[in-house]
């Protein structure tokens, strides 16, 4: 069994007394950070924590330190790009980064008392790294697991309705936009006090056009699964937010808008159920060279980056964590000068097949896809366009029998559909990307999964026919039947006498 795993304060030390770049501290923690020796931007950069979110150029670090009774989020951009300084200077905050942009706008709803979280300490290191650090509110959830509590009441659920939308009629009458207003970014806390967070996109105008008013209500109730949210309190919010009692013109140029936005990957992922989401969280035991589960992190050998893991030839292999768990790792190197360019043109950071890996593995577990659970991934530059990376998982199934029956053929349809539903495609022969497990088929070989932006009919339809044809002509229509049988999330939304803007189950 592994061992429980500590707080993640004790698995890292933070790397205190560097100095270089800027740190601007909000007064009222200052001085609690100047004893911890953090007063540095290199200081806060390196604040120990689990990756709670990530994208190539950034992620947010959930982080616990000594003499604080709250937690707190840190924002860390690996790069910050001319682009992103031509765009926060085009929305008026000047050419600075994206987490300064936010500390302003943090600033700014502070003054005017609006739900924002508290600003904690923003700064850069002078090499193209910057940070923010909030402070968390304490026992909130996000919106889709205060809606999925089966403790909250029907009278709960009413008011929580009318003051998500009392709050974001606030937040518009003041002129204030953002693209980010969903479900996973609105906080309830546990005295029914409301937080939106990332406010890094957002931006003040004098008068806020109706039609964006529209769009980030639409956004709002794409993100809300169906099955949170009845209809009766969705309209509640539309009344709270435009001050009006008849909305039903309204709601129906809102669902039609919302149709578009759960046709996003962002808004679908935040669609899928709240409890595999939470749990997927990450450690940088070794920068980005490891980065692992909390419960892999705990056990990690140290020196961390070293055999089996990297100076090693490519490979697919069996090994063993400290704790004597299995899994397969799959280690390799690349030569990527033209990715490497690209991506410094860009501004963000190349990505290895190591990290694509990871990020599938992480993708699958979100959507609830059977596949190996990951366990940690990494990469390491050993040249201008050399790397070394990794990627571990857990023991798959079985290989899938020679000879399919018919009932094996069934659960590789489902298995398959549940790929496609969750926007990704099995990588040539679609037969070689599945096994077998005691729950069913399942996802085997990762290597042989691939994300894309849609799956398009005529894409369903190959990978089917492909799956079909790779199993005996006895079992090829149980294929079909276990494809169509399969749960498929909804694309375009009930109608909107059904269906509208967010929150509760009556």
């Amino acid at each position: 069994m592994p061992r429980s795993v500590p707080r993640t304060a004790t698995v890292f030390r933070p790397a205190a007394h560097q100095s270089g770049g800027w740190a601007e501290v909000n007064p009222a923690f200052a001085e609690r950070f100047r004893a911890l020796g953090i007063d540095s931007a290199a200081g806060f950069l390196e604040l120990p924590g689990e990756v709670v979110s990530g994208h190539p150029d950034r992620h947010v670090v959930r982080v616990e330190l000594p003499e604080f009774a709250t937690a707190f989020y840190l924002k860390r951009q690996h790069a910050v790009t001319w682009r992103e300084r031509l765009r926060t200077w085009a929305a008026g905050f000047g050419r600075v980064s994206r987490c300064e942009r936010e500390a302003a706008v943090l600033k700014e709803l502070q003054v005017s008392g609006l739900p924002g979280p508290q600003w904690v300490a923003v700064g850069g290191d002078g090499r193209g790294r910057a940070f923010l650090l909030v402070e968390e509110v304490a026992g909130a959830t996000d919106l889709r697991a205060a809606l999925g509590d089966s403790v909250l009441s029907p009278a709960g659920r009413r008011a929580l309705a009318a003051r998500v939308g009392w709050v974001i009629g606030r937040l518009h009458a003041a002129g204030w936009s953002t693209p980010d207003l969903t479900a996973k970014h609105l906080f309830v806390a546990p005295g029914g006090g409301l937080t939106l967070i990332d406010w890094q996109s957002a931006r003040r105008l004098p008068s806020l056009p109706r039609a964006e008013r529209l769009a980030a209500l639409a956004a709002l109730h794409a993100s809300v699964a169906d099955d949170l949210a009845s209809t009766r309190d969705r309209l509640r919010v539309l009344r709270a937010a435009l001050n009006a009692r008849c909305v039903a013109p309204v709601a129906r140029q809102i669902e039609r808008l919302a149709a578009k936005a759960r046709t996003r990957r962002s808004i679908r992922d935040q669609r899928q159920p709240v409890v595999t989401a939470a749990a997927q969280r990450l450690v940088w035991v070794a920068g980005e060279a490891v980065c692992a589960v909390p419960d892999v992190a705990a056990v990690w050998q140290r020196p961390a980056v070293a055999a089996p893991f990297y100076g090693c030839e490519p490979a697919t292999l069996r090994t063993e964590l400290r704790d004597g768990r299995e899994g397969v790792l799959i280690r390799g190197r690349s030569v990527a000068p033209l990715g490497r360019f690209v991506a410094a043109l860009r501004g963000r950071p190349w990505r290895s097949p190591g990290v694509t890996l990871g990020r599938v593995l992480f993708h699958l577990e979100r959507y609830g896809v059977p596949a190996p659970r990951l366990f940690a991934f990494g990469q390491r530059l050993t040249g201008r366009a050399t790397a070394e990376w990794f990627a571990l998982h857990e023991l798959p199934g079985d290989a899938v029998p020679g000879s399919v029956e018919p009932h094996t053929a069934e659960q590789l349809g489902r298995a398959l559909r549940r790929l496609h539903d969750a926007g990704c495609r099995p990588v040539g022969e679609p037969l070689a990307a599945f096994g077998v497990t005691a729950r069913g088929a399942a996802v085997r070989d990762v290597t042989r999964v691939r994300l894309v932006r849609k799956v398009s009919r005529q894409a369903r339809g190959h990978d089917l026919a492909a799956l079909a044809a790779a199993v005996p002509e006895w079992s090829r229509a149980a294929v079909e039947a276990g494809y169509l049988a399969g749960p498929r999330e909804r694309i375009v939304a009930r109608s909107p006498v059904r269906s509208l803007p967010v929150v509760a189950g009556s």
